[in-house]
Order: C-alpha cells, then sequence, then structure tokens
C-alpha cells in the first residue's frame, strides 16, 4: 500500500507539475506575442521616424543650397559695396589734399601780395593819414561855413 500511496502522491505531483509547467508556457507564450506585437510597433514607428528623418535632411539640404545661392549672389553687392567705400575714400583724400593745397597756395599768393612792393595796400598805407586828415578839415570847414551862413 505504501508503493499505491508513492506511486499516487508521484502521480497527483506530475499531475501539479504539468499544470504549474502549462501555465508557466502559457505565460511565457503571452510575454513572446507581447514582445512580437511591440517589436512590429518598434518597427513600424521606426520606419516612420526613419522617413521623416530622410525628408529632414533632404529640406534641410535644399535649405542649405539656397542659402549658398543667396550668398553668392550677395557677393557682388559686397564686393560692389567695398568698392564704393574705396571710392569714397579715395575721393575725401584727394579733396582734402586739394584744399589744402589751394589754402596753401592762396596764403602763399596774399603774403606775396602783401610783402610785395608794388602792393596796392603797400602804395595806399602812407597816404592813409593824410586822407583822414584832408577828411576831418573839410568836414571842419563846412561846419564852419553852415555857421557862418546861418548867421548871416
Amino acid at each position: 500500500m505504501i508503493w499505491q500511496i508513492s506511486l499516487a502522491v508521484i502521480a497527483v505531483a506530475f499531475v501539479v507539475l504539468v499544470v504549474f509547467l502549462v501555465k508557466t508556457l502559457r505565460s511565457v507564450t503571452d510575454l513572446v506575442a507581447q514582445t512580437n506585437q511591440t517589436i512590429q510597433q518598434v518597427q513600424q514607428q521606426v520606419t516612420v521616424v526613419s522617413q521623416e528623418a530622410n525628408e529632414l535632411l533632404r529640406h534641410t539640404n535644399e535649405v542649405s543650397l539656397d542659402v549658398r545661392n543667396k550668398l553668392h549672389a550677395l557677393d557682388k553687392t559686397f564686393y560692389t559695396i567695398k568698392n564704393v567705400g574705396d571710392v569714397v575714400s579715395e575721393i575725401t583724400t584727394s579733396v582734402r589734399q586739394t584744399s589744402a593745397t589751394v589754402t596753401n597756395t592762396m596764403r602763399n599768393k596774399v603774403e606775396k601780395e602783401l610783402n610785395s612792393p608794388k602792393s596796392i595796400v603797400n602804395r595806399i598805407a602812407p597816404l592813409v593819414p593824410v586822407a583822414v586828415d584832408m577828411w576831418k578839415r573839410l568836414k571842419q570847414n563846412r561846419t564852419t561855413n553852415s555857421k557862418s551862413v546861418a548867421v548871416k
């Protein structure tokens, strides 16, 4: 009878073991199925993200090319602006030099004219006191003549 009880206990233990193994296998099967679904979803998302990344990269390349072309188009403008700046600088320098030359020439001519013996100023200068004296006398004579006419 011990044999029979032992055999029954072994059979029950085996059945319990099989039941737990079946439950475990079902759980593993469900887990594998969920993992497969997750992997498929991730693959789909990776495909979508990869397509979006490729499209973004293509747009970025187009924008970069457009910016590069526009910068090349502006090169001529900046070159022209630089040339205009150079020309204005040269004109300013030229005007400054011309102005200095004209000023120096005029100053030298005025000094030369004032210092020359034939200068009209040098000829008239000694006559100024005489002219002033004559003017005073003429004025004085007029005032005296007007007083004498008024008395008569």
